[in-house]
């Protein structure tokens, strides 16, 4: 299935593409080729089997925004934003630029580029283009800061673990732009901060890790870099009290704040969140730089991988469809 302006293409937006896949269910995997252009448009995408593939540049983008007023007037909030929205399982996202371009500023508030509450989930040479949030990896926390429902756009499936691999991925934003609860894999990807207007402090990570989840992001052989007027960036704060993100073998640049870490105003969080560290050098140097409630390592310790951070499954090694191990899936031609 073929999406593009061309007049030998199947269909124009992608939405139209998903919708018609959504209504004839199928037990194959099933692949959605996208040519070169920009969509401008929002993608909700619940199926499960499905492969996502650009061909050429290929630029999904909307600018929708948390305090934007919904039909009620009130503001639509953080989950009503994002550009791409995943709610399934079994999916590779691959060669696509997702953006919003909403901005920043405190009468625009968050706006997402990607909402990933799916599982089984690989995104391949992709970009993800915001500000603040830009890519928010489910689960949701169990309620919002109120003790409330978060809202937005309804779930249909509601994954008790989200498991996703990042790999040769652009990700840019400014605060908490890479926030959630899903156990996530960034390998060979650019991290880069943009300078916010919030007096200039920005996060890189927001994690909700839960509690009993062994592993919240991490960050295998990534560049952390930024512009020449960005400083004072923060390696994440947690959105959540169990907050789990380590940065194995990164290169970082001058950008980062010293301490490395934030507590979100709350020292009872310093005692719960799993932050770490793993460098080949420099340690000595980090380790008096670095909050003393994060934890650096040196070539003696042995860093998270792959195997251990998603036990219990094998998609990650070659995403889906897997044809070598599966004789009953198949791509759709």
């Amino acid at each position: 299935m073929w999406v593009g302006k061309e007049a030998f293409c199947d269909y124009r937006t992608i939405q139209e593409a998903v919708d018609e896949l959504e209504r004839r269910p199928s037990q194959k995997h099933e692949t959605l080729y996208v040519l070169s252009g920009v969509y401008e448009e929002t993608v909700r995408i619940y199926r499960s089997d499905l492969t996502i593939a650009g061909i050429g540049e290929v630029v999904i983008t909307n600018n929708r925004y948390a305090r934007q007023p919904d039909e009620t007037r009130a503001e639509q909030g953080t989950f009503a934003t994002p550009t791409l929205f995943l709610n399934g399982s079994r999916l590779v996202i691959e060669n696509l630029t997702v953006a919003n371009t909403a901005g920043q500023g405190p009468e625009i508030g968050q706006a997402l580029a990607l909402y990933a509450h799916c599982d089984e989930t690989v995104f391949r040479n992709c970009a993800f283009k915001g500000h603040q949030d830009t890519i928010f990896t489910g689960p949701l926390p169990a309620a919002n800061k109120h003790g409330g429902p978060f809202g937005g756009i309804p779930l249909r499936g509601r994954h008790e673990q989200c498991r996703q691999l990042y790999s040769r991925c652009y990700i840019e934003g400014t605060v908490d732009f890479i926030f959630g609860g899903a156990t996530a894999y960034f390998e060979h990807c650019e991290i880069r901060s943009l300078r916010s207007t919030h007096d200039g402090v920005g996060y890189v990570t927001a994690a909700s890790t839960p509690e009993n989840q062994a592993y919240g992001y991490v960050f295998e052989e990534c560049l952390l870099t930024a512009g020449d007027d960005v400083s004072g960036i923060y390696l994440g704060r947690p959105w959540r009290s169990y907050a789990a993100t380590a940065f194995v073998n990164c290169r970082l640049g001058a950008h980062i704040h010293p301490a490395g870490w934030d507590n979100w105003g709350n020292p009872a969080n310093e005692a719960t969140v799993r932050y770490s560290e793993y460098a080949a050098s420099g340690l000595s140097e980090l380790r008096g730089q670095r909050v003393p409630w994060a934890y650096v390592a040196g070539a003696e310790a042995s860093p998270p991988d792959k195997a251990q951070v998603f036990a219990g499954t094998e998609f990650y090694m070659t995403g889906w469809p897997d044809q070598t191990n599966d004789k009953n899936l198949s791509v759709a031609k």
